[in-house]
């Protein structure tokens, strides 16, 4: 029986059948009675609280397996731990709820009575904090950062909600905006790339947590944020039995992948672990023949690299990651990161370490901007 538990959640997934869902009863009920966790802290089951999500069978098949099972016959998309749960890919009217609940926030705080600054802050620490939890478990989805992005936006410039606000009323164009403020910007996150950061964490964990449930399951993450991992990472080769041969960055820091492009769209598997591409190298049956020059020369450069690689038994392969110290991965170094070739002529950091009210510094790095608090910029 495969379940998941966070705090006093759980969901549990169970066969339809009824000896398992009877044995599943007498396992709910016995903890709900008897659990001494229960008697100790007072906390137990509530059965009226359950909720029942048959997953792809007939009504009159739930209907007759749960006769006497307790709980609440739920349909698709359900809730767990705040998020909307679907067996199919989520609907933007499944979405729209977090945006309405972050668009409420604008009109309590009537914006057009605080200073810039107070503006800043609470975008800062509550706008863009409140969707980070649904980003860091769903795919991108760019036109749900578009409809936040339009909200903080609206916000931060004029007070107000986005139906009273278009696109001339921002002083400093966004992109700038959402810069850190050693790149000249005002250090609002940018969702699409600290979303992109956080989903990083489950590649990580897939190497260094193998033990969880979802390990095998397809990771919420596309081509674009498994290209920033690799290049963020260093994969040193032990057993081969973790490491990828094609997508895992062995090769001095670089992936097979990026080295010979022409091989890897050519090759009949590119999921490979690096034991079983050198057992016997079996990668080369995978890309030959070899028919252009280009392809030539990639197979030879790949070879010499694979040549310098002997698989040490009883030794894990073991990742490193390039941007901290410790070589552990952070949500902060890998957001930054991705900031790397972004520069400001403008020197801006004196105004952020000066002794200064906020509103002052605000005033200050749009005048550096050569704008003036009307929007209209200035020689």
């Amino acid at each position: 029986m495969r379940c998941s538990l966070y705090a006093d959640d759980a969901a549990i997934f169970a066969y339809p059948a009824n000896t398992e869902l009877d044995h599943l009863l007498k396992i709910l009920n016995f903890f709900r009675e008897c659990s001494f966790f229960g008697e100790c802290s007072g906390l137990k089951i509530n059965i009226s609280k359950m909720e029942i999500f048959p997953i792809r069978m007939d009504n009159t098949v739930v209907s007759q397996l749960l006769q006497n099972f307790p709980g609440k016959i739920c349909s698709f998309p359900g809730r767990h731990l705040g998020h909307p749960l679907h067996v199919w890919k989520l609907r933007r009217v499944e979405v729209q709820p977090l945006i309405d609940k972050i668009g409420a926030r604008l009109p309590g705080w009537k914006g057009r009575f605080l200073s810039s600054a107070g503006r800043e802050t609470l975008v800062k620490t509550v706008l863009s904090s409140q969707p980070i939890y649904h980003m860091t478990a769903f795919p991108e989805q760019k036109w749900l950062i578009r409809k936040i992005d339009r909200l903080r936006r609206s916000f931060l410039w004029r007070g107000e909600t986005p139906d009273k606000v278009y696109g001339g009323h921002s002083i400093i164009n966004w992109p700038t905006t959402c810069r850190p403020k050693a790149k000249g910007g005002l250090g609002v996150l940018d969702l699409e790339r600290f979303a992109r950061a956080l989903r990083l964490r489950w590649l990580w964990y897939q190497w260094k947590h193998r033990d969880r449930a979802w390990n095998k399951l397809d990771l919420p993450v596309d081509d674009r944020e498994k290209a920033l991992f690799a290049a963020s990472t260093v994969v040193t080769v032990g057993d081969g039995k973790l490491a990828r041969f094609w997508t895992s960055s062995w090769v001095g820091g670089r992936t097979p992948k990026a080295i010979a492009p022409t091989l890897f769209k050519k090759s009949k598997r590119t999921n490979l672990t690096m034991q079983k591409a050198l057992e016997d190298n079996h990668w080369i049956s995978h890309v030959i023949p070899l028919g252009t020059a280009q392809e030539i020369r990639e197979y030879v450069t790949l070879w010499e690299e694979v040549s310098q690689i002997q698989l040490i038994e009883n030794t894990e392969d073991s990742i490193r990651w390039r941007w901290t110290v410790d070589g552990e991965y952070t949500a902060k170094s890998a957001y930054c990161i991705q900031f790397q070739g972004t520069f400001s002529k403008l020197k801006l950091q004196p105004i952020w370490k000066a002794k200064a009210e906020p509103k002052c510094r605000f005033f200050a790095w749009t005048l550096l901007h050569k704008k003036n608090p009307n929007g209209k910029q200035f020689d």
